[in-house]
């Protein structure tokens, strides 16, 4: 392809980035650019981010991916950092922005007591690191343009200075670093345009990566199929589909690009010093690693289509762009050319703009400070002109050095190892970093020594031999050894062999660093700065402090805004200087306190850096009767009485129960406390000092916390200067809680805020509002209720023996019907009035069958109890209940019964609880109780409960006739009896059967002692109610009250005309008002509009259920009626279908006894409801 043609499309793209930087900086400096919303800045901020992926993600790991997976390490490092480090990239941008943080230089020697020597060491070793990475990307977009226009060129290596293309491009790249990465003087602000251009760059490689891909995939080839047949057939590819997990490689190119995506100066850069927000970091946590996964995801094919097309004919590092080229498609080499210009030139923008302000900040300045162009006067000092003159000659200078490197470098030499070489010495830095943060210990002697030592091992065990093939002195060193001695070797130190390059320079260099890092810093000491620097870095947020008029005034305040001014321009000092004075109503007296001089060292450490701001401050303290060494320390001691006052006050704060937010008079946040924190449920991350009162309201906007009441009476929609003081306001948080808010001016300045949980006085004032609702309608329910009951007692006689028990289509239906018929043919036989005809002996026949027919119908009830056990059609439903209620219970249930057959029943109270379930459990204390009274002829029978370890020990015994210890096993089979010789009532001999089913289901222990002649004693351990578990009381039957008599209007819905007549009788005689029906429709003709109480319905109607035909009447209704399911379907299906619906469900044949009580206890709900829903 002819140069002009590429050196034209070149141009014009760079002249695109000259414009979107040049627009995008003009737009901001005249407030026409809207703010982007939330989404599109976090965006913005993922693709700056992408700067990490240069032309050695665009070339080079291609090459890479032809040894396998482990290319994708690089890549693995920083999405571990994203995804897991939030907490721990948001306490770096919290610090970094409080105090004005430049560069990662300036981070690591602000942490250890703003050392200017520890500054400079990181900035030199930072510029010996990155030298290689940018020669790296010199030398690919160089590579990538001799292939494009000159093969012959690329192949022989050769290229003339003078036709060097390389050149051009560095030029370019100096010339708009300088123009939009270096024109203001403070370092910390944002550079929009230059963010903006390196976005653009981001989505043009990743664009320009997808098409190249695509083409190669389905243009020169059939697609991923074809290419995955290439690859079976070919053994070396299918090496490539076959990762190597041990091999160490994944592990220490993990470990260094992990710690390089942070300590990278242009990584630092955009990811703390341009970050704007934390949530950008937060959506960056997902937003990056994709952008990454599309890379990873396309090199592998290319990898093979290259394999595929050049075997070993061709550099893997240039597959990208030759794959095209071999395709006869130059438009499409074109694409993968642009695509990697814009890896390269991207990260070298950055890059020299972030190391021209370390070299400026804290190499240059602090030489100029200390040498004699400034005199003790400080008459003399580098003007903002002068320092950003430094910079940009120091941009060209970075990228000149770095150009020469290139040169030097041997074309031939893979660019992801030139990569790695680079990250392994930039993760020395990680030490003092990591553990300056997390380690409170951590001293800047123990960084120094560690950096030092790991950039010298890296020196020695991975930049000596990458030099080696251009001189043979050191070729002969790395082969043999210093000396001769082979255990000193660079790339086998001590005796260390058979790792790769990379893995043995990451071990021996980082080992140490971090070895030596801690070993100096727990034995040296620290300066009070030090300290007071490491307790702020530890807490993530350094406050700032209040004033304290006690320190020696040594200055006025127009000196140090004059200061200020020689650094950061009049302009911005004379603007910075008015906010602070007018925040600052105390103090009007134009002096200087302790807290006016930390302003002006943060103000200038935005445009020099940490360290070099301290030399200054002690300069011109020095210049006012002080030596210099004698102001450095009383700024120590000063800031360490501010940092002590500061947790005085932290402490009140943290006292007070409500939560406290204290606002300067711009509104901007100065001081909070964690219970601020927690009732407005904030992140701990977005609260930081300075944070304006409008960002906040911003974010709980997003987060629907207002409704439009809320923003009205919000502070910052009111005109504070008419405002009256306090201020206070009630607002609902969206999860119910209720917050009285109260601002208040303070005397100095500001505003204070309170936040007070009221919910619980609001929902007391709820509960007695609705209690006298309720009061009111329970009057008028029961007013009516009498009524209907009057109403209702008038017809109670008519239908008394039309009830009949009801049962479907099985046994339980007729005799649930001969039951009646006994029953009212007993009622016939009564005698009359004059006690006349009376037929004993008729009646006595009568009696006897209805006495049979009760045994047969119980015989059956146990039957089918017996087979819903063993089918598992009946589940436990364990609750934790009071046990002494039900021993209360059977108590008053068996009494009776033991009196008339001459016992005593002797009941041992308990207020212990138990967890299992009630109902079941008082199944097995019934058919125990009722056993041992049946055959204790005389004595007395006694219920109890004993501790035990493992429960309660639930014991029934009696003094009966015991049980022989042959037949102690076979009682507990089916109608089996025990003979007592005695003319007395016989049980059906499925008692036991029950109750050894039961506790099988259960899962409870059942035990039995017996002697024939000395009684028997049955034992159930039940498990005991955890210590605090909310303990209910057993269910008790409803007690006949007054509430109990209320008429109930209920609807009763059978296909069976008898049924229908035998319940409406049974409930008029219980004074209740029946509504009878055969289906649905006839249900809602005779209701005539009214909604009844209660609902009883057959489960089994004609086409459908009982619990269809409900659903669709209270749908009807708009009302949920309750219901009760009748049926003698005993499955489980027919119960979760009624639960399902909200009903109950009573078996068949209905005992008139059961029904009675269900009433009584809907009645006394229905007359107690309103009480209970006052209470809740």
């Amino acid at each position: 392809m002819p140069g002009w043609v590429v050196l034209s499309v070149s141009t014009a793209y760079v002249v695109i980035l000259f414009l979107i930087a040049w627009w995008t900086d003009r737009q901001g400096a005249g407030r026409r650019l809207p703010v982007p919303t939330a989404w599109m800045a976090a965006l913005g901020y993922a693709l700056t981010l992408a700067v990490y992926n240069t032309s050695w993600s665009f070339y080079g790991s291609v090459g890479r991916a032809l040894s396998g997976f482990d290319y994708l390490a690089i890549y693995i490092g920083p999405t571990l950092v994203l995804v897991f480090g939030q907490r721990l990239i948001a306490r770096i941008v919290t610090v970094a922005k409080s105090q004005n943080i430049t560069s990662i230089a300036d981070f690591i020697a602000a942490r250890y007591g703003k050392s200017q020597m520890l500054a400079a060491l990181v900035t030199m070793a930072a510029l010996l690191a990155v030298l290689p990475y940018i020669a790296l990307q010199l030398k690919a977009v160089g590579t990538s343009f001799d292939i494009l226009t000159s093969p012959a060129v690329a192949a022989d290596g050769a290229r003339p200075i003078r036709g060097d293309s390389t050149f051009a491009v560095a030029a370019s790249m100096a010339l708009f670093a300088i123009m939009f990465g270096v024109r203001h003087i403070h370092a910390s602000e944002h550079h929009r345009g230059l963010m903006a251009a390196i976005a653009f760059e981001s989505l043009v490689k990743l664009s320009a990566f997808v098409v190249v891909a695509l083409f190669i995939v389905f243009g020169m080839f059939d697609g991923l199929g074809d290419l995955a047949a290439r690859t079976q057939a070919d053994p070396r590819m299918a090496s490539l589909l076959a990762p190597d997990f041990s091999d160490p490689t994944w592990i220490s190119n993990t470990i260094i690009a992990a710690i390089s995506f942070l300590c990278l100066p242009h990584m630092f850069h955009v990811a703390v010093v341009e970050n704007q927000s934390l949530s950008q970091a937060r959506a960056a946590a997902w937003l990056y690693p994709a952008y990454l996964l599309v890379f990873s995801v396309l090199m592998v094919p290319i990898a093979i289509a290259g394999l595929a097309t050049f075997a070993d004919t061709v550099n893997p590092d240039t597959f990208v762009i030759s794959l095209p080229l071999a395709a006869d498609a130059p438009v499409m080499a074109l694409v993968a050319f642009l695509g990697g210009f814009s890896a390269a030139t991207g990260m070298v923008i950055v890059a020299s703009v972030a190391l021209s302000t370390m070299l400026c900040n804290d190499v240059i300045v602090p030489l100029l400070l200390r040498s004699r162009l400034v005199g003790r006067s400080g008459a003399i000092w580098p003007s903002p002109a002068a320092l950003l003159l430094v910079r940009r000659v120091s941009v060209a200078g970075i990228l000149l050095l770095a150009y020469m490197m290139n040169r030097l470098v041997d074309q031939a030499y893979p660019l992801t190892v030139i990569g790695l070489l680079s990250f392994v010495a930039i993760a020395q830095f990680g030490p003092a970093l990591l553990g300056g943060l997390l380690w409170r210990r951590a001293k800047g002697a123990g960084a120094v020594a560690g950096i030092v030592v790991g950039f010298a091992l890296w020196i020695y065990t991975l930049l000596v031999p990458s030099i080696a093939p251009l001189v043979p002195a050191v070729d002969a060193l790395v082969a043999n050894g210093p000396f001769g001695f082979a255990w000193l070797k660079p790339q086998a130190l001590f005796g260390v062999a058979g790792l790769d390059p990379i893995s043995h320079a990451t071990l021996w260099s980082l080992g140490a660093n971090l070895a030596v890092f801690a070993a100096v810093s727990l034995l040296a000491d620290r300066s009070p700065l030090e300290r007071l620097q490491a307790e702020a870095f530890a807490e993530g947020v350094p406050a700032q402090s209040p004033p304290l008029a006690s320190l020696p005034l040594v200055t006025r305040l127009d000196d140090l805004k004059t200061l200020a001014a020689r650094f950061v321009g009049a302009e911005r000092s004379a603007s910075a200087f008015d906010d602070f004075v007018e925040q600052r109503r105390s103090r009007q007296d134009g002096l200087a306190d302790m807290e006016a001089m930390r302003f002006t060292e943060n103000l200038i450490a935005g445009a020099l850096g940490a360290a070099s701001a301290r030399v200054v401050m002690a300069a011109a303290l020095e210049s006012r009767s002080l030596s210099r060494k004698a102001a450095v320390v009383m700024l120590d001691e000063a800031s360490q009485a501010l940092h002590f006052n500061r947790k005085l006050l932290q402490g009140a704060l943290e006292s007070v129960p409500q939560g406290i937010c204290v606002f300067d008079a711009n509104l901007a946040i100065e001081a909070w406390n964690a219970r601020f924190l927690t009732l407005l449920d904030l992140p701990r991350d977005l609260i930081r000092v300075g944070l304006p009162l409008a960002e906040l309201v911003d974010f709980n906007r997003e987060r629907g916390e207002y409704d439009a009441e809320d923003l009205k009476a919000l502070l910052v929609n009111r005109d504070l200067a008419t405002q009256s003081w306090p201020y206070v306001y009630e607002r609902q948080r969206p999860d119910g809680m209720v917050l009285e808010i109260a601002y208040d001016r303070m005397a100095e300045g500001g505003y204070i805020s309170t936040y007070t949980d009221v919910t619980e006085r609001h929902r007391a004032a709820a509960g007695l509002r609705r209690a006298n609702e309720e009061l009111e309608r329970r009057v008028q329910e029961r007013t009516q209720a009498l009524e209907q009951a009057k109403a209702e007692a008038e017809r109670a006689n008519m239908g008394k023996t039309r009830f009949l028990a009801a049962a479907s289509h099985d046994l339980l239906q007729p005799l649930n019907a001969a039951r009646l018929y006994l029953a009212a043919l007993d009622e016939s036989l009564k005698p009359d009035e004059a006690g006349k005809g009376l037929l004993t002996e008729e009646r006595a026949l009568a009696r006897n069958a209805a006495a049979a027919l009760s045994s047969t119908e119980r015989l059956l009830d146990e039957l089918l109890d017996i087979s819903s056990y063993d089918s598992g059609a009946v589940r436990a439903q364990p609750v934790d209940f009071s046990i002494g209620s039900l021993l209360a219970q059977l108590e008053l249930e068996f009494s009776a019964m033991a009196r008339q057959r001459g016992l005593t029943l002797k009941v041992v109270a308990s207020r212990l609880s138990v967890r299992t379930d009630p109902q079941l459990l008082r199944r097995v204390l019934q058919n125990l109780l009722s056993n041992a009274i049946r055959y204790t002829p005389k004595g007395k029978v006694l219920l109890g409960c004993r501790r035990r370890k493992d429960g309660l020990r639930i014991e029934v015994r009696d003094t009966g006739i015991g049980i022989a210890p042959e037949r102690q096993k076979e009682i507990f089979e089916e109608f089996r009896r025990l003979d007592t010789g005695e003319e007395r009532e016989k049980g059906s001999g499925l008692g036991l059967a029950i109750v050894e089913r039961i506790c099988r289901l259960l899962d409870l222990p059942l035990e039995m002692r017996s002697r024939p002649g000395q009684g028997t004693c049955f034992a159930v351990t039940v498990p005991r109610a955890a210590a605090g578990a909310a303990v209910a009381a057993a269910e008790k039957t409803p007690a006949a009250s007054a509430a109990s008599q209320r008429a109930l209007s209920v609807l009763c819905v059978d296909n069976d005309g008898a049924i229908r007549d035998g319940l409406a009788a049974l409930l008029s005689r219980w004074g209740h008002r029946p509504i009878v029906a055969s289906d649905e429709r006839t249900a809602l003709a005779n209701c005539n509009g009214q909604v009844p109480d209660l609902a009883l319905v057959d489960y089994h109607l004609d086409g459908t259920t009982g619990v269809e035909v409900l659903g669709r009447l209270r749908k009807h209704w708009g009302r949920e009626v309750r219901g009760l399911v009748i049926t003698a379907d005993r499955g489980e299906a027919v119960g979760a279908e009624a639960k399902a619906l909200g009903c109950e469900v009573m078996a068949k044949p209905v005992k008139p006894a059961a029904l009675r009580r269900y009433l009584d206890a809907v009645a006394l709900e229905k007359g107690a409801g309103l009480q209970r829903g006052a209470s809740h």
